[in-house]
């Protein structure tokens, strides 16, 4: 803040020298520049907090949805493990349905046989 003041002062020689008139700083200046100083600062920190808001909120909503894809990853695996019971009965089942439609099969022809 002291070096803006005195940078002003400063500035102010220059203004003389060049428009031949003078500027003044006065206590009411510093204080002004005090109170800009304070507006800017505290909008700054608004906002600084509103994005450490913003980011707790979506670390928060990542780790709800990790909790959630490890639980569904943990589904999945109990119901792969069912997939598999069912494929190889289902398998078993397409055997014995190969192994009795050869055995009809045999018959029908047996069958037509014996009618011609």
């Amino acid at each position: 803040m002291a070096e803006v003041h005195s940078s002003i002062d400063e500035a102010n020689s220059r203004f003389l020298k060049q428009a031949r008139r003078f500027n003044y700083t006065t206590p009411k200046s510093f204080l002004e520049l005090i109170n800009f100083y304070k507006d800017v600062l505290g909008k700054k920190r608004g906002n600084i907090e509103m994005n450490i808001q913003r980011f707790e909120q979506g670390l928060m909503i990542l780790a709800q949805t990790q909790e959630k894809v490890e639980g569904l990853q943990q589904e999945l695996k109990l119901k792969m493990v069912t997939v598999g019971q069912r494929r190889q009965e289902t398998d078993e089942l397409i055997a014995i349905v190969g192994k009795e439609s050869a055995i009809a099969e045999v018959e029908q022809n047996a069958a037509n046989i014996e009618e011609e």
